[in-house]
């Protein structure tokens, strides 16, 4: 008779989802995955075909909690200002997941940074002033806005600029107004 399965895919991706929010993706390993879960790598394997399937699946978890947890946080009245805060106070709060998703290249780039334009366009949606513009005029605020956001965010996480709220939620607003 067949041993019965123990450790699931599920739990095997939600530990590793744990190891790289801990410790960024140098964790990210099928033998520092197994340990943490106190079993060999062949579950693993059995369940992902390799550690880039594991991977693969890791962004559509990433790209979930971003969407739907990190993003949607009301913090003022303002949507536009909110996802921009979001993003720096996700610096902040997880230094260890922000630096391992946006600052090294683990996930892919391009794929995050089209998680935080599509928040961006949700948030473009409920201004007045942004919702009628195109998707190409749409893209182009939020470039010239993520700039600002983007490098905000990095210099906190990299412990190079100090948090201080209101300065940078000043700093923020004056950027939206001067670009919207």
């Amino acid at each position: 008779m067949a041993r019965k399965k123990t450790i699931m895919k599920s739990q095997i991706l939600d530990t590793a989802y744990a190891v790289v929010k801990a410790e960024g993706f140098e964790g990210f390993t099928a033998r520092n995955i197994a340990k943490t879960m106190d079993c060999s790598t062949q579950p693993i394997y059995l369940e992902f075909k390799n550690m880039d399937d594991l991977k693969n699946e890791l962004f559509i978890k990433v790209k979930d909690y971003l969407a739907e947890t990190i993003y949607p946080k009301k913090r003022t009245e303002d949507a536009i200002l909110d996802t921009c805060l979001n993003f720096v106070y996700f610096a902040k709060e997880e230094t260890v997941f922000f630096k391992a998703l946006f600052l090294e290249d683990h996930l892919g780039s391009e794929r995050l940074h089209k998680i935080s334009f599509e928040a961006m366009l949700k948030a473009f949606e409920q201004n007045n002033e942004t919702k009628n513009l195109t998707k190409a005029e749409k893209r182009e605020r939020f470039e010239e806005i993520w700039i600002v956001v983007y490098g905000t965010a990095a210099l906190i996480a990299q412990g190079l600029l100090k948090f201080d709220e209101k300065t940078v939620t000043e700093n923020l607003k004056n950027t939206i107004a001067n670009t919207i």
